[in-house]
């Protein structure tokens, strides 16, 4: 399972301040699972086009209600990479075709990204895609997040790309 794999690499989830037992990888399977059934998005395996190798994950959801000042009618897009990908564009590339079908296809007014300060990177993937920082909050540990926001009036005046 890919999640699995993640956890095991620990690259992603170790960022973001954890480490997942099988059992928790698989709940969040199921519950990715669940979100595509319910609402026709979600998160999608990214693949290197050349090799077909899997890299990770890119992905939409609404959020849990468990980031303060966020409500769960919020859609999220994000970015788990495996760390042979890092830095080699494919969080950009996968993060600019899902927020282009978050306003194309899914038909959102805004997205937004909860990031954690330290992952710069991350940060990087957001405003290169167009968000911009919206504001700290804090998140379902206790954490302080940065929350990235595109809006589809900033999204639509944007240059189109073939990425």
């Amino acid at each position: 399972m890919a999640l699995d794999l993640l956890r095991r690499g620990g690259d992603a989830l170790h960022r973001q301040g954890q480490v997942w037992e099988r059992e928790k990888a698989d709940e969040v399977f199921g519950q990715a699972l669940a979100h595509w059934q319910d609402h026709g998005f979600g998160w999608r395996s990214a693949h290197d086009k050349a090799t077909g190798d899997w890299l990770g994950f890119v992905g939409l959801n609404y959020i849990e209600s468990d980031t303060q000042g966020l409500g769960t009618d919020e859609v999220e897009i994000g970015w788990w990479i495996i760390r042979a990908g890092w830095g080699r564009g494919y969080a950009s590339e996968g993060a600019a075709a899902i927020r282009d079908e978050a306003f194309e296809r899914i038909g959102v007014d805004r997205i937004i990204a909860r990031l954690q300060p330290p992952n710069m990177a991350s940060g990087q993937v957001a405003e290169k895609i167009g968000m911009s920082f919206h504001c700290d909050t804090i998140g379902r540990v206790g954490e302080v997040l940065h929350i990235y926001a595109l809006d589809r009036s900033e999204w639509s005046r944007q240059p189109q790309s073939d990425e």
